[in-house]
C-alpha cells in the first residue's frame, strides 16, 4: 500500500532537490570553469611576459644594427677577428712587420680556448737603432691587420755609443672559433 508523503516529508525532498541540483552545478559546472579560467589567465600572463621580452629583444636589435650602422659609416672597413687557426698569416705579418728590425726573437705560448674566443699568446723581443724606430714596430703590431692586445712592453735603451734599443713584449692574438 502506497502511503501519502506529508508536507514535512515533501519540503524535505524539495530541499534535497534543491541541494542535488546546486551541488550538481558548482561540481559539473562552475568548479571546472573556474579552474579553465585560473588557467587561461596564467597562460594569458605567460604569453604578456614573452611579448614584453619580445619587444626588448626586438628594441635591443634595433639599437645594435643602428649602432652597426653608424661604426660601419665612420669606417666602412673595420677589423674583424681572424677564424680561428690562423698561425700562418699571423707569421707572415709578424715578418713584414719585424724585418725592418736587424733581430728579433720570438717565442709561442699556449693557446687559451675560452668559448668562441681563442687567445694565441706569442712572446716577442727585438732589438732596433732607435727608440722611434722601435715605437714605430710597436705601431704597427698594434694596428697589425690581426686583433691583438699588447703586454708587458720593456724597452731598454743601450749606451750612448751603441744607441741600440731592445724590446720585450707579449702579443695576444685573438682568433674565432665556431662553436
Amino acid at each position: 500500500m502506497k502511503r501519502q508523503l506529508t508536507a514535512r516529508e515533501l519540503i524535505l525532498l524539495g530541499m534535497l532537490l534543491v541541494l542535488v541540483l546546486v551541488g550538481g552545478y558548482v561540481m559539473l559546472y562552475y568548479m571546472p570553469m573556474t579552474a579553465e579560467l585560473e588557467r587561461l589567465e596564467q597562460e594569458k600572463l605567460s604569453c604578456e611576459d614573452q611579448l614584453a621580452v619580445a619587444q626588448i629583444q626586438v628594441e635591443d636589435k634595433r639599437r645594435m644594427e643602428q649602432e652597426l650602422e653608424e661604426i660601419f659609416a665612420a669606417n666602412p672597413n673595420p677589423l674583424s677577428i681572424a677564424p680561428y687557426d690562423n698561425l700562418q698569416p699571423v707569421m707572415f705579418e709578424l715578418n713584414g712587420i719585424l724585418q725592418s728590425t736587424p733581430e728579433y726573437s720570438l717565442s709561442f705560448g699556449t693557446v687559451d680556448t675560452e668559448e668562441t674566443i681563442v687567445r694565441r699568446q706569442i712572446l716577442l723581443s727585438y732589438t732596433s737603432g732607435s727608440y722611434e724606430a722601435a715605437k714605430e714596430v710597436l705601431q704597427r703590431l698594434h694596428d697589425s691587420a690581426y686583433r691583438c692586445m699588447l703586454d708587458n712592453v720593456s724597452i731598454s735603451i743601450g749606451e750612448r755609443d751603441e744607441g741600440n734599443v731592445s724590446v720585450s713584449a707579449s702579443l695576444v692574438f685573438f682568433e674565432y672559433q665556431a662553436g
